[in-house]
């Protein structure tokens, strides 16, 4: 009797246990091109405790993420993940103070200033997309690069993207210039904006550019057919 061969890659809904490897996993995908934006909230060099304390509280206290995550079959390895945060209605007000984060981990006062000012920016951004009404975001997805090109982020993609039109909400991500050409666009996710950059302060002028597009699809509204009157 033949043997039955199980499917390369397998999405499931991640776990707080998978933290680690998650980390680890996005670590190696954020290195080419150097994403500056990942790397003031995740330093490559800090320890790997904080690390996943840092994820597991961004993660955890909010109750519209939910990480998924792709795995190897054969290996059982996380290769792919992706932050969705679900959001059916807009947020209350608070909100905006309530997601602000405060960065204590980067080597010096000035660092953890600049990467402020840099997360608040795209924070607010986001709840910018959210005050006329509900939306599914993508916070955060990527593929470990030696698994690239296998399907697992358009697998990813398809579970949000499936909520999203089973809701009648929007989808948004702000991505990268990787994301938008290889994964983004082919699910409808359009940018109308162009390149955008983070307008930091005057003394943070040096440090290095944190740009993105904003991608955005429209909700899925159910197509009536006309119903022939004669």
């Amino acid at each position: 009797m033949d043997s039955i061969q199980k499917p390369p890659l397998q999405l499931l809904v991640a776990e707080p246990s998978d933290a680690l490897e998650i980390l680890e996993m996005q670590i190696a995908s954020f290195k080419d091109p150097y994403e500056w934006g990942f790397y003031v909230l995740f330093p490559e060099k800090e320890d790997r405790e904080k690390g996943v304390k840092r994820m597991l509280d961004l993660w955890l206290n909010d109750p519209t993420a939910t990480y998924i995550k792709v795995v190897d079959t054969e290996t059982r390895k996380i290769i792919s993940a992706a932050k969705w945060c679900i959001h059916k209605e807009p947020p209350p007000k608070s909100a905006t103070v309530s997601q602000k984060i405060h960065f204590d981990w980067l080597p010096d006062a000035d660092s953890n200033e600049w990467g402020e000012e840099i997360w608040d920016f795209l924070l607010q951004g986001q709840l910018a997309r959210l005050q006329h009404g509900g939306c599914c975001i993508i916070e955060m997805l990527c593929t470990h690069p030696e698994h690239q090109r296998r399907g697992a982020g358009s697998m990813l993609m398809k579970w949000g993207i499936d909520i999203a039109d089973s809701l009648g909400l929007r989808a948004f991500v702000q991505g990268t210039h990787q994301g938008k050409e290889h994964l983004y666009q082919k699910f409808g996710l359009m940018d109308h904006e162009g390149w955008l950059t983070v307008p930091v302060s005057e003394k943070h002028k040096d440090r290095p550019v944190v740009g993105w597009f904003n991608l955005e699809r429209p909700a899925k509204t159910a197509h009536v057919e006309a119903k022939d009157s004669t």
